[in-house]
């Protein structure tokens, strides 16, 4: 296993735990996060903390799936699957996703994550 993965597995650890200071450790402090490729990406740890802050808001249950990595030069490529209860309606969704790491050291400098939006899990089948 890599740095690179261990850094990873230790985010998805902190997402789960919903420890959001633990979540941005792994982070730059410069970091430059595309959480939605349309959006403006968010810039620096405190964008991504009031982000997180937000999201975990309307957000339960949070399953967070790597089904393929791989790993070229200072980036981690990342294919899986997150699921979550919106808590406004009750309802599981489910977000196929794709995402790219670029590391700095042992912390992610730029995360760009593409997934198509929000899908009820029933509708996914």
């Amino acid at each position: 296993m890599s740095l690179k993965t261990d850094t990873l597995k230790a985010i998805m650890r902190a997402s789960e735990a919903q420890d959001t200071e633990a979540f941005l450790s792994h982070l730059t402090d410069d970091i430059e996060y595309h959480y939605h490729m349309s959006s403006r990406p968010l810039l620096g740890k405190d964008w991504v903390r009031r982000f997180m802050v937000k999201y975990r808001t309307y957000t339960a249950n949070v399953l967070w799936r790597v089904d393929r990595m791989a790993e070229t030069g200072d980036c981690l490529l990342v294919e899986g699957y997150e699921e979550y209860t919106d808590t406004r309606t009750g309802k599981r969704v489910a977000h196929p996703y794709m995402g790219i790491m670029e590391f700095r050291g042992d912390k992610i400098a730029k995360w760009r994550d593409y997934f198509e939006m929000k899908q009820d899990v029933a509708a996914a089948g």
